[in-house]
């Protein structure tokens, strides 16, 4: 039997399908172990690309558009899982408000909480919209997909990305303690990058030579580790952070090397 069987997940800033990024594929990864999927983005297009991909595959799942720094969405969102589901097992808090924000000194605050939002209030208000379920289910799953840049200063995020990835560690740690008597775990996943189908199509084989050399994560990576980590054999398993660093944990001289790689065909994804 399918680990994930029986379950329901609600997997946020999941779209995309082939094209998306680590959310596409935690979402694949965990319909695949028999979970049905709640698949979020902000699109609900992008959304039902998930959701095809899924189900051409035999699994199941549906679209759930919504803004997770929006509290009233977040909790209509889980909400409707409920109503729809009976229940909600596994949230995967993914989505992030990306791209590099100015040096501090002129980062405007409007940039400054567009960063916030999403990316720590966002899993703040899902979170407490899921708790309650989980709570009286006595089973629940929560992961929180941060970044390396929590632990160290980002090369292409700045104080708004770094700070609120940062941030979620604290959040994630303060909701373990509080709700592991209830067979509730929450832990945080930092992946170095991930390297989206999207991105890949654009890069062409220079995608190929970055995942042989950095070892960037692809989605499907991702998705595997929170497969096992939603799953009941994983219930040990809170309040932690683990690092997904491939090679990057051999040293910032590695990580500026794919940095000048990047550069050489106009694109700059360093994180």
């Amino acid at each position: 039997m399918a680990r994930l069987a029986g379950m329901v997940a609600l997997v946020t800033g999941a779209g995309g399908g082939e094209m998306g990024g680590g959310g596409a594929g935690i979402a694949r990864a965990l319909a695949a172990e028999g979970a049905v999927v709640a698949v979020n983005d902000l699109h609900e297009e992008y959304a039902q690309a998930t959701v095809e991909q899924i189900i051409s595959a035999g699994g199941e799942a549906f679209s759930l558009p919504g803004d997770v720094s929006d509290p009233r969405q977040a909790t209509a969102m889980v909400r409707t899982v409920i109503e729809r589901c009976g229940r909600l097992d596994i949230l995967v808090n993914n989505a992030a408000r990306l791209g590099r924000s100015p040096a501090v000194e002129r980062m405007s605050d409007d940039e400054w909480h567009s960063y916030l939002a999403v990316n720590l209030s966002g899993p703040f208000y899902m979170s407490r919209a899921a708790l309650p379920q989980m709570m009286q289910q006595e089973y629940g799953r929560i992961i929180n997909i941060g970044s390396l840049a929590a632990l160290r200063s980002s090369l292409n995020g700045g104080a708004g990305y770094t700070t609120s990835k940062r941030g979620l560690l604290g959040l994630t740690r303060q909701m373990a303690a509080e709700f592991y008597s209830y067979n509730i775990t929450v832990n945080a996943l930092l992946p170095a990058g991930i390297l989206g189908g999207r991105m890949r199509a654009e890069m062409g084989p220079q995608a190929d030579a970055l995942v042989r050399a950095r070892r960037w994560a692809l989605p499907d990576d991702i998705g595997k580790i929170c497969a096992y980590l939603a799953s009941p054999e994983a219930h040990l398993i809170t309040a932690a952070v683990i690092v997904v660093p491939g090679a990057n944990a051999t040293g910032l001289g590695d990580f500026a090397q794919y940095r000048a790689m990047a550069k050489q065909i106009g694109k700059d994804i360093g994180e």
